[in-house]
């Protein structure tokens, strides 16, 4: 079955390799925004300012829409994992255990990106039940660092969150896994990197096969982060462009139905599409995705609103800084092959 899953993508692999704008193979990953409300004010992310933030709207996904917006997706594609979140908080969504249910119903693998600070244990137990596959977030084990970016966020009541997660996934023999993006990670040498993240994995004795920590690699998405943790690509002249992954492998949409090119683009700012009025397949080759890959092709990222007020050109991403690690995490990613 993996060599099926592999075998699939190498149409999309190559297409994003030999820069073809038209890609012969399908989206690797999809993600479904049922929620664009948080309740933290990170001053990494736009939403610590709500009042410029929601141009675009704010609501949530009804479920009649989300299981039509599914449909569409299977009717063009072989959907293997959908990761449910986008601008906001997930768990917000009171009925998140129903979405993923649906998933998990027609054999799709579902993950969520949260901040964990909503996970009651009997809140993980209907998490774990619904079939949640992996919950990603960022945390670290600098109870005073994490409170720091995480604005409204309290250490140990994440801590608990994840612990939460894990003691329910152990009871239910559930195939689970948490991934954390360790925040003092951040511009760390390699050799400082280690015990950071060690001492992160250490949070959780019980349950260290479930649990997988990573370094974290910020930049500044779209323009949009309040702090920008990278130099800009104009303090580094000798910064070289690599051509962004994202709208050869992710095809993401919003709370409304509305395909945007990039799952950062947080806001919204660059529909090439509406699965509620139109077919899934129409939109991934169609005019205004040709153009955006187009664009980033021909090293103009200045051409789309998005792409030019982002340093991902120029620093790559959290998915690999160069060509071959991007294609090293869409293929080999341990993470993925659960």
């Amino acid at each position: 079955m993996q060599n099926i899953k592999f075998l699939t993508r190498i149409p999309t692999g190559m297409s994003y390799l030999l820069h073809r704008e038209h890609n012969w193979g399908q989206p690797i990953f999809f993600t479904i925004e049922t929620i664009n409300t948080c309740n933290f004010r990170c001053v990494y992310c736009p939403q610590s300012d709500p009042a410029s933030h929601f141009v675009n709207g704010q609501g949530t996904m009804s479920f009649e829409n989300f299981k039509a917006i599914v449909a569409n997706l299977r009717s063009a594609f072989n959907v293997g994992i959908v990761s449910l979140h986008g601008d906001g908080e997930p768990l917000l969504n009171k009925r998140l255990e129903e979405y993923i249910a649906h998933l998990t119903g027609l054999g799709i693998c579902v993950t969520v990106a949260s901040n964990c600070s909503l996970i009651s244990p009997d809140r993980a137990k209907r998490l774990i039940a619904s079939g949640l596959r992996l919950m990603a977030t960022d945390f670290c084990a600098d109870a005073a660092l994490y409170e720091r970016l995480r604005v409204r966020g309290k250490w140990q009541a994440t801590l608990d969150g994840m612990r939460n997660m894990l003691q329910a996934a152990a009871e239910a023999k559930a195939d689970f896994r948490l991934v954390i993006k360790d925040f003092a990670t951040q511009n760390c040498p390699p050799e400082q990197a280690g015990p950071i993240m060690k001492a992160t994995r250490e949070l959780f004795p019980q349950e260290r096969d479930r649990v997988t920590v990573m370094p974290i690699y910020f930049h500044n998405a779209l323009g949009e982060s309040l702090v920008n943790l990278n130099e800009s690509p104009a303090a580094n002249p000798m910064a070289v462009y690599t051509l962004c992954h994202q709208p050869w492998v992710n095809f993401t949409v919003d709370y409304a139905g509305r395909v945007i090119g990039c799952s950062r683009d947080l806001r919204s700012e660059h529909v090439v599409g509406n699965l509620l009025e139109q077919p899934a397949a129409e939109i991934w080759n169609g005019p205004r995705m040709l153009n955006l890959r187009h664009a980033l092709v021909s090293k103009r990222p200045q051409d789309i609103n998005i792409c030019s007020k982002c340093d991902a050109p120029w620093h790559g991403s959290y998915s690999g800084r160069t060509a071959a690690a991007k294609i090293r995490s869409f293929f080999f990613s341990r993470v993925w092959k659960r």
